[in-house]
């Protein structure tokens, strides 16, 4: 670890291999604004955490640098200012998006407003279905005038008084 600002020591190393930063962009697919701004020190340009780091790795690797040593250099430099700039993002939160949120309420409404009219529907017609049995029941039904059966009594031959043993 040197005494020279992490991105000067960075800056140094890349130029004293005769790279650009567009040929360390290409090789390791990181940004040209992220790798200028680890060599600017614009710590508040980097996304943060484990990437940042991820980085310095990478670039390490590229130019043939001890990776751990200058990982360890790189948070030795943001130690101060790097904790507080990673804990804004979260502290702020992500944009809620309540859009799922309606829909499934929105849902909700629709599912109870059919319910209750499916509800008062069977209601309906079962009131009518009752109401109409009751009316069956009530209403008489029509006589019919019914037939003595065949053989019945008043069919029967009266018994003669006339004449006989006396």
């Amino acid at each position: 670890m040197s005494s020279t600002p992490f991105g000067d020591h960075l800056k140094r190393e890349r130029e004293m291999r005769g790279v650009t930063i567009g040929e360390i962009a290409a090789a390791t697919r990181i940004s040209e604004r992220f790798l200028e701004a680890l060599e600017n020190e614009h710590w508040d340009r980097l996304p943060g955490g484990a990437f940042n780091r991820g980085f310095v790795r990478s670039v390490a690797r590229f130019l043939g640098l001890d990776e751990e040593s200058m990982v360890a250099e790189y948070v030795l430099e943001t130690k101060g200012g790097q904790a507080a700039t990673a804990s804004e993002p979260a502290a702020q939160g992500m944009p809620r998006d309540w859009r799922p949120v309606i829909a499934f309420v929105a849902g909700l409404v629709v599912l109870a407003i059919v319910a209750t009219i499916g509800f008062h529907y069977y209601r309906a017609r079962a009131r009518a279905r009752s109401q109409q049995q009751m009316e069956q029941q009530a209403a008489p039904a029509p006589r019919t005038p019914v037939a003595p059966p065949a053989n019945s009594p008043s069919d029967a031959p009266a018994p003669s008084s006339s004449g006989g043993a006396n």
